[in-house]
């Protein structure tokens, strides 16, 4: 465990060093840049239009299916508009995770939240490969699919191999966080605490396991919470 932890480390320092040529407001702007390309190519290559139109046509008139794709494209605008504030938040809360663990774990440390903002910024560069990855799969291995496909497929996630057909709707996105991403990015955070704090790597792995883990469970918690109520 300790020599694959040591690997994961020497890896990350060479990502690192490149994210020094950005403050927050880039490192902020590239993953909003990244973010939106992923949902243009989305959109206009993998004909969402499309899977939309046959998701409702059992369900819907063809007027009313016309006028839903209407209103889609006069607030198109809107999906792209709200992706910096997405990041913020989501950055923003993970930030406070990070912040509250070093709170209770290292209290001679000061550090200012912008700085646990910047190392949960450079985290979000992971989260933004699943976009591509899911995108180059639907594109150029499975080119026949549906809108359910496209929303229940999650890349490297432990979740592709089970039935959905058998698993209840508020599991399927606890599921879908088992994933390879997750975990390089909860590693990423890692590194950038280890890299905050300057002490040591496994003291950094245990205050990120501990605040980030937490955080992330109380959310989990609260989407099943949300979808068993709404189903």
């Amino acid at each position: 465990m300790l020599d694959e932890l040591i690997l994961i480390k020497e890896r990350l320092e060479l990502i690192f060093p490149f994210m020094k040529k950005f403050n927050n407001y880039g490192l902020l702007f590239l993953v909003t840049l990244f973010l939106g390309l992923t949902v243009f190519l989305s959109k206009y290559l993998l004909n969402t239009e499309e899977l939309l139109y046959n998701f409702y046509s059992e369900q819907l008139a063809q007027e009313q299916i016309e006028k839903l794709l209407e209103n889609q494209q006069k607030w198109e605008w809107l999906a792209y508009a709200i992706l910096p504030l997405l990041v913020l938040i989501r950055s923003s809360l993970v930030a406070l995770c990070l912040s509250i663990g070093v709170f209770f774990y290292d209290m001679e440390h000061k550090i200012a939240f912008k700085r646990f903002f910047r190392v949960a910024l450079i985290g979000e560069f992971v989260l933004v490969l699943v976009g591509y990855f899911k995108f180059g799969y639907f594109y150029f291995i499975k080119t026949e699919f549906t809108l359910q496909d496209l929303q229940q497929y999650y890349p490297l996630s432990y979740i592709n191999f089970l039935d959905l057909e058998k698993i209840q709707p508020w599991l399927v996105y606890p599921l879908q966080t088992i994933n390879l991403f997750e975990i390089a990015y909860f590693f990423v955070l890692v590194y950038g605490m280890y890299k905050l704090l300057q002490n040591k790597f496994w003291k950094s792995f245990e205050i990120t396991a501990v605040s980030y883990g937490t955080g992330l469970v109380i959310w989990l918690g609260l989407v099943m919470f949300l979808t068993l109520n709404m189903s």
